[in-house]
């Protein structure tokens, strides 16, 4: 079995292609509901879900505990240091799903991971053999040394515009940008504000964005835009965490 854990993102949807391309058989698809995906995201799952059902895989959304159940849990948001997150909304809940649905261990979990990527990804392997974190299974990266247009290609066969940013599976996510905070919905930002009333406490670290709380980030990330120049979502080289899971991709 061939499973491949997706997050409807740019390099997500380029390993479906490669895999259709390369003929792998027993595929499926997961897909993980953090609680805290853009709004609009859905949208994008569901073309995806349409589109791998229609090249004969099969896809699965695996549900968490969402985010505001986990701040409030933990007390205190994720941040780039201690990404709880990625453990509790993605990790335990693919856990808990493969070890229900591939019982004998014989699946490969494959992740779109590529070194060209990022700088945190620039070490990706193709294979890592036992992981820790998929319950022992051989994970596989495809793609580990794709460029950006090979990528590319993979998405134009697909019949996917190329996205301007990340997967918005998590959003924001605790690495976002300056120019992910221009993407952000109304329904977010309240989204945000209201658990850091809630927990008081700001997502942001002050420090690292000069500014307390999202609508403060949000206005440092519009003072950037106009001196650098931004477009909204502009993936900016480097940041992003390595992620076992595949974040953002």
């Amino acid at each position: 079995m061939n499973i491949i854990s997706s997050s409807c993102g740019n390099d997500s949807v380029a390993l479906i292609q490669w895999a259709k391309e390369n003929e792998l058989n027993n595929v499926v698809v997961t897909y993980i509901d953090t609680g805290w995906a853009a709004p609009s995201w859905q949208e994008r799952v569901d073309r995806v879900k349409r589109w791998v059902e229609s090249i004969g895989f099969d896809f699965v959304t695996i549900s968490s505990m969402g985010m505001e159940k986990l701040v409030d849990i933990k007390k205190a948001f994720p941040s780039n240091r201690y990404q709880f997150c990625t453990a509790h909304l993605k990790g335990i809940p693919f856990l808990n799903w493969i070890d229900e649905y591939d019982k004998d261990f014989n699946s490969k979990v494959l992740i779109g991971k590529r070194r060209a990527e990022s700088r945190a990804r620039a070490e990706t392997p193709e294979y890592i053999e036992n992981s820790e974190y998929h319950g022992g299974r051989t994970v596989w990266h495809p793609l580990y040394l794709h460029s950006d247009k090979q990528r590319d290609e993979l998405l134009e066969k697909a019949g996917f515009e190329i996205l301007p940013h990340r997967s918005q599976e998590c959003s924001p996510c605790v690495n976002a940008n300056k120019a992910d905070f221009l993407l952000l919905e109304p329904e977010q930002i309240k989204r945000v504000s209201d658990a850091e009333v809630k927990l008081g406490k700001p997502m942001f670290r002050p420090k690292k964005f000069n500014a307390v709380g999202i609508h403060g980030v949000i206005t440092w990330a519009k003072y950037w835009k106009r001196k650098m120049r931004l477009e909204p979502g502009e993936i900016e080289i480097g940041t992003g965490c390595d992620g076992h899971y595949g974040c953002g991709l």
